[in-house]
């Protein structure tokens, strides 16, 4: 029962998201992979850096999604003038705000504009070229 909703969940999205064809519903998939995992990142990037306690994963999601509607360059300048989010601000900030590049590009509100795996693997934040 929780998978089938889960299912309809998925497709119903989907088609919102402007997915019809069979292959843009596949790309669509892929591309809600993308978007979990750049949240995990945002979690990956926040939690170890802050003071404990000051995020949890669906705070930053809502902040993320609802505060910000996944504009970065805003949510980063509101994390600036909060000290307690200041060293994950300076994380992502390295290599000339690499991982705000990526983050976004992961969080990109257009899924077919949203990176692949392999691209995201291979970016620099990622390897740690962005140092």
């Amino acid at each position: 029962m929780a998978f089938g909703h889960f299912q309809k969940d998925f497709w119903r999205r989907a088609i919102a998201a402007g997915a019809s064809t069979p292959m843009e519903k596949q790309a669509f998939g892929i591309a809600d992979d993308i978007y979990e995992a750049g949240l995990l990142l945002a979690y990956l990037a926040f939690v170890p850096f802050c003071e404990a306690g000051i995020v949890d994963t669906l705070s930053l999601q809502r902040l993320l999604e609802n505060t910000f509607r996944l504009d970065l360059e805003a949510m980063r300048e509101y994390c600036l003038a909060d000290d307690r989010l200041e060293e994950a601000v300076k994380f992502l900030d390295l290599g000339d705000r690499a991982g705000w590049q990526l983050l976004q590009a992961m969080l990109n509100p257009d899924f077919r504009k949203r990176p692949i795996a392999e691209a995201v693997l291979n970016h620099r934040f990622m390897t740690g070229t962005a140092v």
